[in-house]
């Protein structure tokens, strides 16, 4: 029974989760952008309501991008520190995947592609099969204007379900090329420590556990230029 620490930093309410072989307790900020002042006491009110000490953890995950950039930065140097006292692993894991398997619990497990507002008139995007508590990525993720979306991963576009801030965006786009409209889940699906932590579980259980000193932020925009 794997018990993993889970922390999302990576947009304006911060929020922690605690799951034990599938027991799941979870807190979240009501108030936006306190990362840096309520992010520790908050891993100590959680930790200490359940009698744990950080020591028998097995793992720290956190969401190491794409999102606020001082909350990941925050979210993965706290999850740094933590996890090199407690001298475990730590598994830095997308927003856009955590998003994924929330929406999947809602979208019958079709393939889904998210898209999120990024800075400077860009979004960010990535398709994904759900596969029980986990997600498959399709294609890369991907940053940049409305061309940078790629639905030629998707197996059926027009089954699959569109996820996310920019969706009206992606739509209107999608609209004015003359595209077979997606399906839309409209729901507010940020991603959360609660969903992290079961996405967490799966992906230990898989082998995905990094070194400590590995916790780094993923900035797509600089991974999508090196590629280049």
């Amino acid at each position: 029974m794997s018990k993993i620490l889970a922390i999302d930093t990576s947009h304006s309410h911060c929020s922690v989760a605690l799951n034990t072989g599938g027991k799941i307790d979870s807190l979240i900020t009501t108030e936006p952008r306190q990362h840096a002042r309520r992010l520790l006491p908050m891993i100590e009110e959680l930790m200490a309501r359940n009698a744990m000490n950080l020591a028998d953890l097995d793992a720290i995950a956190f969401v190491s991008g794409p999102g606020s950039f001082t909350g990941l930065r925050i979210g993965a140097g706290v999850a740094q520190g933590l996890a090199l006292g407690a001298q475990v692993p730590v598994l830095g894991l997308s927003s856009m995947a955590v998003m994924a398997l929330k929406a999947s619990r809602f979208t019958q497990d079709k393939e889904l592609l998210i898209c999120m507002q990024a800075r400077e008139n860009e979004l960010y995007s990535a398709a994904y099969r759900p596969q029980g508590d986990d997600v498959k990525l399709l294609g890369q993720e991907r940053v940049g204007g409305i061309e940078s979306i790629d639905i030629t991963v998707l197996t059926t576009p027009a089954d699959a379900y569109l996820v996310g801030d920019a969706m009206d965006v992606v739509l209107q786009a999608f609209a004015e090329e003359g595209a077979a409209p997606l399906q839309t889940y409209r729901e507010a699906c940020v991603s959360d420590a609660h969903t992290l932590s079961v996405l967490a579980t799966t992906r230990f259980a898989l082998g995905e556990g990094l070194e400590p000193a590995l916790a780094l932020p993923v900035y797509l925009k600089e991974q999508m230029d090196y590629q280049e």
